[in-house]
């Protein structure tokens, strides 16, 4: 039987993989650790369709989006949610099959560390409101990329579990709010621990808002910028069909992604356009006044779950940020201000929901601790047998979580 485990985050804009290895005759679990695919551990989400007919992952599907953006697909998550096929040239392609392409590649960077033997244990993550069909659509990408009956688990529980292990007892076995800022989702979750784990008080999510939208709101800032200059250049680059034009717009693209990401760590960003002298300037106050308002909203969902949850900011042991847009500058700031103090940032943002897929949460302090449960709900499943396979129900949730519900 295979001894190691696999845990996947499909990611809106990345996708990571990591891997836990058990040790024969150890006292406990092997450590967890990130999968490298092409020498990195973000495994570009995005998926291009080649003159064969195949779908493309990783650098071969970035260089040639670059060229032909019509056979690529950018965000396959969000697709998979949305529409059961896209058009990539004129080619329809069902969005599992997209999905299932990026699984199988990770999978597959995983399988090459472990010799080829297949995992015996794979968990997939998903944003916390995915409702059972969203699941059931997951569930069949896994099924094509040779990943059969996987475990589920919400991102921000997996979050939750990598903050705990890694910072236990420091919270005294508080409850933890986790706020997980992706590329194209915002998940909040409020966990207990207890005695086989961690039971969710309350899970909420925003399937329309990420990374993604914080980078149209710098590439608005530039475009009006561009258009209150000389407004010729920038309609003939969105309007001009040909090939090298497509190759500019995508290029620029990923220059905005990338001036995002810098105002995370300077105040001023230069940003090249086709068709004008000079780059445009974006100052970093410029952009958080354009942020602040969609991430006060996101905040605001924090804020709310926690309420849901019965709990004050004061009963938090923690609040741990993650996922790559959790770095954008006004989070931090936005989330201390509710909390009263500055919240804590998973030490690999991009990361901490595979590497905690996989991660086994900390024993709790006692049945005692602050903010620990009013009876032992633990005791009930003492001695229960584990299923082979589980899938937590993760409706969508005006309300709070079903009390049953364990991670």
């Amino acid at each position: 039987m295979s001894d190691w485990s696999l845990a996947i985050d499909f990611g809106t804009c990345f996708t990571t993989a990591a891997v836990r290895v058990e040790q024969s005759g150890a006292a406990g679990p092997g450590a967890v650790a990130a999968v490298e695919t092409e020498n990195s551990r973000y495994l570009p989400s995005l998926v291009c369709l080649d003159d064969d007919g195949r779908l493309l992952t990783g650098r071969a599907a970035v260089q040639l989006a670059a060229q032909r953006p019509e056979r690529a697909e950018q965000h396959p998550k969000r697709a998979l949610l949305r529409q059961p096929a896209v058009l990539l040239d004129d080619r329809e392609v069902a969005t599992v099959d997209l999905a299932a392409a990026v699984l199988a590649r990770a999978a597959d960077g995983a399988r090459a560390r472990r010799g080829g033997t297949a995992p015996a244990r794979t968990v997939l993550t998903h944003p916390a409101d995915w409702s059972p069909g969203d699941l059931d659509r997951l569930v069949e990408a896994a099924r094509r990329a040779g990943l059969d009956a996987p475990d589920l688990l919400p991102e921000p529980v997996a979050a939750a579990r990598f903050h705990a292990a890694d910072a236990a007892p420091a919270d005294g076995g508080a409850p933890i709010a986790v706020y997980d800022l992706g590329g194209g989702t915002v998940d909040i979750a409020v966990l207990r621990r207890e005695a086989d784990g961690f039971r969710a008080v309350a899970v909420a999510g925003d399937p329309d808002f990420g990374g993604r939208d914080l980078d149209q709101a710098l590439f608005v800032l530039l475009r009006d910028r561009a258009l209150d200059l000389d407004p010729g250049p920038w309609q003939r680059l969105w309007s001009d069909p040909a090939p090298a034009a497509a190759h500019q717009r995508s290029q620029l693209a990923r220059e905005v992604t990338l001036a995002k990401e810098s105002l995370s760590q300077t105040g001023t960003v230069y940003l090249a356009v086709p068709g004008y002298p000079d780059p445009f300037v974006v100052q970093g106050g410029e952009y958080r006044a354009a942020v602040t308002p969609a991430l006060t909203a996101s905040v605001g969902l924090l804020e709310r779950t926690v309420a849901r949850a019965g709990l004050t900011p004061d009963g938090l042991g923690a609040v741990v940020l993650c996922g790559a847009a959790s770095l954008t500058p006004p989070v931090a700031d936005l989330v201390a201000a509710w909390l009263g103090r500055m919240p804590d940032l998973a030490a690999d943002p991009k990361a901490a929901v595979a590497l905690g897929a996989l991660t086994d949460p900390p024993a709790p302090p006692g049945p005692s601790a602050p903010g620990g449960p009013d009876t032992d709900v633990g005791s009930d499943r003492a001695g229960a047998e584990e299923p082979a396979a589980r899938r937590w129900s993760v409706t969508h949730y005006p309300d709070e979580v079903d009390p049953e519900l364990w991670f």
